[in-house]
């Protein structure tokens, strides 16, 4: 390859129990395949998705970006609420040079706003600690670390049973895109306990086949239900608390038990 285009794709920030991160980036994912293949038929050179590079060191090289604290990424504007694809190039194309990220509009130096507002303190004075963080133990297959699970589906933490986005909505940088917030959810808690065919296709439309695993879905889920009602959720609960899935049982269990104090 001989020249590499990164794209760029905004979203709205939203969701309560799936971050809206998460359908952008699927939404990005596709876009960027479709527009590698209209490269290819439009200007005759070969252009391909590039997933084998790490887009977020790239970033902090580059000065039309800054940094936050939480290792993301962030562009004026639209704050740190986008996704990025890499579309490697057999030919170079000309193309304009971003603007250097305006100095001083990323505060981080002294701001301190997202390591007050982590639940799990992943925010440190020496770094960011991933794992310490919701999001690195979310849907991984494994049971969560026990003194995260209150924070699944609470509004002490984060309600997603897919992201965690409370260090960017505290932000300062994310103050304008943040007034366009949304609660809207394409899935209710109860579709999410069911978690039937139909549920998972969808799913898989709108976050990725990687995501839509059902046991994983369900181990989320059954903390969710655990944190925001357990006594509507008890004979599912008990249901799944029978899975031969370790992480779904084991945190099934753990609701139940938690019930009974």
């Amino acid at each position: 390859m001989r020249a590499l285009v990164l794209l760029i794709r905004p979203y709205l920030p939203g969701g309560r129990l799936m971050d809206h991160f998460y359908s952008a980036s699927n939404a990005a994912y596709h876009a960027a395949k479709e527009m590698a293949d209209r490269i290819a038929a439009e200007c005759g050179i070969r252009a391909e998705r590039c997933s084998n590079l790490k887009l977020k060191p790239m970033c902090r090289r580059h000065p039309s970006f800054g940094t936050g604290k939480n290792t993301l990424n962030y562009l004026p504007g639209i704050g740190s609420r986008f996704c990025m694809e890499l579309l490697g190039l057999s030919e170079p194309v000309d193309t304009e040079l971003a603007a250097p990220y305006p100095k001083g509009e990323l505060p981080c130096g002294d701001c301190g706003r997202c390591a007050a507002a982590c639940p799990t303190k992943a925010i440190t004075a020496d770094g960011f600690v991933k794992e310490r963080c919701i999001r690195f133990h979310m849907m991984s297959g494994k049971p969560m670390p026990e003194e995260m699970r209150g924070l699944v589906g609470s509004d002490a933490g984060t309600r997603g049973v897919l992201g965690c986005d409370i260090c960017q909505r505290v932000c300062p940088a994310n103050t304008e895109i943040e007034k366009y917030r949304t609660a809207e959810d394409a899935f209710t808690l109860e579709e999410l306990l069911e978690c039937t065919g139909d549920t998972l296709e969808r799913f898989a439309a709108l976050y990725g086949r990687n995501y839509a695993n059902r046991n994983r879905i369900l181990a989320q889920a059954v903390l969710a239900a655990g944190n925001h009602d357990p006594e509507k959720y008890r004979e599912q609960i008990q249901q799944l608390a029978q899975s031969p899935s370790p992480a779904l049982s084991e945190h099934a269990q753990y609701v139940l038990k938690n019930m009974k104090k």
